[in-house]
């Protein structure tokens, strides 16, 4: 293609552009010049030039005449001709008192009013520069076929008018500007339209829709451009398609092998119980081993399937309203060392995934951090509100019970009723009141670890990585809450508060609740 050599000759963008404003300037002077001469050319001068050729045309027929006559030599008739136009003349001065006089086609004064002093030679006619700013003369001339011309200049001097060529000439001045500017505008603005276009597109491609496509109308560097972006982007759908149906394949086939080995091992596990006490003993021991890495590979299987979903954006398919305090409630049943503080919120989202998100977000406080683990469940109005957690929240956390290992559903004994008694109260007997639905949810995460380095923070939310390789996990457990919050429209940040670690998730609760691009993810309290 003709694009791709970068040859466009005189349809490059560059060349259209400097055409364009080369034409403009060109039609800008000569409009110029021509509304100069139409603002020194007044009604007086017109009117001037009218009587003038109104003369030439009634001594028209006399001067063919003389002309005639005096080719055949025959000067009396010739000069007889000449008198009737000498009276023609005083005539018209009589009526319209004017200087009248006629110049043979050689310049010569010939003839002329009564009382009228006109240069015996005809002067030489003002060049087109000098009339642009020189006032018009006082006189008229006009030459008919013949080579004869008329002078015509009235006795009484026409009003003068000084500022009325001035008013003429800005006053046109600015109609040409106002006409310019819309032609221009309308020049750049076909150029730079298809730019404007394509800025929007890589914007709509950095968000991840890498579906879009621009138009490649056009055979200049624009055009050009977007054929390459459109190429660029097609690429890149197919490489991330690819890489999605690959996860999803090879997560699906993994989990057969995994079924099997469990099989495998459950068979094991009936036919060593002919084996003696000891060895018995050991095979249990291996067996639990087999199955804790089995378990740990099935996490991880299930993790890149997530993964896959997230990046082909099907995770979010299907939405509902999503009780958020129950979701966070139930999961925090699950870990003795966690306690909850909330108020009641309902969003839009997809349950299994905030499962998820919770679940991963207190197995990463419980192993990477230090327990016990405090969760609050707020709204807010804006992102900006997020840090400050509610000073309702918080007395209710330091409730005695919060330190209690609580479990829902107990048997009918003292103990396990105090245990129960204990639960309801940490976790509210009733349902929280439901306040006015706020434009976010806030889950606040703290353990009392000492914080993550501030140039780690980033980095803690990308797939693989440890700041603690001692430390157990597949790597992408922070990196998949990051996606989940991100397929909701959220935000996630780390921080240290009261000396201790933090993640913090908003997630909207409205449509068309927007984040301020001015939060300060990384404010420390």
């Amino acid at each position: 293609m003709q694009n791709q050599h970068g040859k466009f000759g005189f349809r490059s963008v560059a060349a259209r552009l400097f055409i364009s404003v080369f034409l403009a300037l060109i039609t800008f002077t000569i409009a110029f010049i021509l509304l100069s001469q139409f603002a020194h050319n007044n009604s007086d001068a017109a009117r001037s030039r009218a009587i003038a050729s109104q003369i030439l045309s009634q001594i028209d027929p006399f001067l063919i005449e003389a002309e005639t006559l005096s080719s055949q030599n025959n000067l009396l008739q010739a000069r007889f001709s000449m008198v009737v136009i000498k009276k023609s003349f005083d005539i018209f001065d009589e009526s319209l008192s004017a200087k009248i006089g006629l110049y043979a086609p050689d310049g010569r004064l010939i003839l002329q009013t009564e009382d009228t002093e006109l240069p015996q030679q005809l002067p030489p006619s003002p060049s087109w520069l000098s009339t642009l700013f020189a006032p018009s003369p006082p006189y008229t001339t006009i030459a008919n076929p013949l080579g004869y011309t008329i002078w015509y200049e009235s006795r009484t001097p026409p009003i003068q008018r000084p500022l009325s060529g001035w008013f003429n000439l800005f006053s046109g001045t600015i109609l040409l500007l106002v006409i310019m500017s819309a032609v221009l505008w309308w020049i750049s603005h076909n150029i730079t339209w298809r730019i404007n276009q394509m800025s929007r597109q890589i914007g709509r491609l950095g968000d991840g829709d890498f579906s879009v496509r621009v138009s490649e109308e056009g055979n200049d560097e624009i055009a050009a451009l977007a054929y390459g972006f459109n190429q660029s982007a097609q690429k890149i759908e197919q490489l991330i398609n690819a890489n999605s149906l690959l996860l999803a394949h090879a997560s699906h086939e993994f989990r057969t092998p995994i079924t099997r080995i469990r099989l495998q091992i459950e068979m094991m596990d009936m036919l060593a119980a002919k084996l003696s006490e000891e060895d018995k003993a050991k095979f249990d021991k291996r067996a639990f081993a087999i199955n804790r890495d089995l378990t740990g590979l099935n996490d991880l299987v299930e993790s890149i399937l997530l993964v896959s979903r997230l990046d082909a954006g099907h995770a979010l398919q299907a939405t509902e309203q999503v009780d958020l305090y129950e979701l966070v409630r139930q999961e925090c049943q699950h870990y003795p060392e966690a306690s909850l503080a909330a108020e009641a919120i309902v969003l839009p989202a997809q349950p299994k995934l905030l499962t998820h998100l919770v679940r991963n977000l207190l197995n990463n406080a419980m192993i990477h951090g230090v327990p016990p683990v405090q969760v609050y469940l707020y709204g807010v109005s804006t992102p900006d509100d997020a840090q400050l957690i509610p000073q309702t929240l918080i007395d209710c956390m330091n409730d005695d019970c919060a330190s209690d290992v609580l479990f829902e559903n107990t048997p009918d004994d003292e103990d396990s009723a105090h245990k129960k008694t204990a639960f309801l109260k940490r976790f509210g007997k009733d349902r929280p009141k439901e306040k006015p639905k706020p434009n976010f949810a806030v889950l606040s995460f703290i353990d009392q670890g000492d914080g993550i380095a501030e140039d780690k923070r980033q980095d803690i939310f990308s797939p693989f990585v440890r700041l603690k390789q001692e430390k157990k996990g597949s790597g992408l457990g922070l990196s998949l809450v990051s996606q989940i919050v991100e397929a909701h429209g959220g935000q996630i940040y780390t921080d240290t508060y009261q000396g201790k670690t933090r993640f913090v998730v908003i997630l909207p609760t409205k449509p068309k609740a927007t984040f301020d691009d001015t939060t300060d993810k990384s404010a420390t309290k």
